[in-house]
C-alpha cells in the first residue's frame, strides 16, 4: 500500500525547541539549519541560568549540545529532569556506548553522536514525536475543531474546506499544505518545512511546486487571489496563513 507524501515522520513545524549548550556562540551552527526546517528556537548558552530559561519560554523539546567540550552531559540531562519532563535529545561529547547508556539513564528520550548534521538531529526529533503521537492515539480518541479564519472553515478531521458555508473543492495535496499552514496561523513557515511537510525530504529543493501550490489555494480561497488576505508570502522566509484577528 503507497503511503501519502507528508505522513510518517512530517516536520515538527512550529515546535518550540531549547538548544542547552555552553556558551551561546557554540549554538549558533544549530540555530539558523533548525529554523528551515521550521522550528522556533532559543539558546542557553548559560548553565546557571537554565532554569530560567524554561521557565521563561517553556519549550516542547530540548536538545543538548555541549559540542565538542568534555562536560558531564548525564549531569545536565538529570538537572534538566528536575525541571521539566519535556523530550530530551543528546548530541554526544564523546560518543561512547557508555556515555550514551549514562544520558538515557539520566532520563535522555534520544541521542546522536558528536557533530551530526542537523538534519539528523531533526529526524530524530521527529521520530521521537511520532512515537509518543502513536501511544497517546492508541489511549484515547481526540475530536479536534475546526479551525475558522475569516470566511474560512477547515475541518482537519474529515479534510474539508468550506468558505461563507460552501463547500471548496481541494485536491489532497492542496489540503495538505493548507492544513500545515493552517497548524501555525500566523505563523511564517519556512519554504523548505513545507515542502518536507506536504511532498517529502526528496523534495526540498523543489520550490516550484511550493509557488505552483499556493497559486492553487488562493485561486481558489481568496476573493482577489492578487491580493491574499489569507495565504501571505514574506519574501526569503516562507509562507503564513493569517491569523483569525487579521483575516476577519
Amino acid at each position: 500500500m503507497s503511503r501519502t507524501p507528508g505522513e510518517g515522520i512530517p516536520p515538527l513545524v512550529g515546535l518550540d525547541l531549547l538548544i542547552v549548550s555552553s556558551g551561546s556562540d557554540r549554538a549558533q551552527p544549530r540555530i539558523r539549519p533548525l529554523e528551515e526546517f521550521g522550528y522556533r528556537v532559543a539558546v542557553c548558552g548559560e548553565l546557571p541560568l537554565l532554569a530560567k530559561a524554561i521557565a521563561r519560554r517553556p519549550p516542547g523539546a530540548i536538545i543538548v549540545d555541549l559540542v565538542h567540550e568534555v562536560a558531564n552531559a548525564p549531569d545536565l540531562v538529570r538537572r534538566i529532569r528536575g525541571l521539566t519532563n519535556v523530550p530530551v535529545l543528546v548530541v554526544g561529547c564523546a560518543g561512547t556506548s557508555s556515555e550514551m547508556l549514562r544520558c538515557f539513564d539520566a532520563g535522555a528520550d534520544e541521542y546522536a553522536t558528536p557533530r551530526c548534521q542537523t538534519q539528523e538531529v531533526d529526524l530524530r526529533l521527529r521520530a521521537l514525536f511520532r512515537r509518543m503521537a502513536c501511544g497517546a492515539s492508541s489511549k484515547e480518541e481526540r475530536s479536534v475543531p475546526p479551525i475558522r479564519v475569516g470566511d474560512l472553515e477547515i475541518d482537519m478531521e474529515r479534510q474539508l474546506v468550506r468558505k461563507r458555508g460552501n463547500q471548496v473543492a481541494l485536491s489532497p495535496t492542496e489540503f495538505r499544505l493548507l492544513a500545515t499552514l493552517a497548524e501555525n496561523c500566523g505563523r511564517v513557515i519556512p519554504a523548505k518545512a513545507l515542502i518536507a511537510r506536504v511532498w517529502g525530504n526528496e523534495y526540498v529543493a523543489e520550490s516550484h511546486y511550493l509557488r505552483l501550490y499556493v497559486r492553487y489555494l488562493r485561486q481558489k480561497l481568496e476573493d482577489d487571489p492578487g491580493t491574499p488576505r489569507y495565504i501571505l508570502n514574506r519574501w526569503g522566509a516562507g509562507y503564513s496563513l493569517a491569523d483569525a484577528a487579521k483575516a476577519a
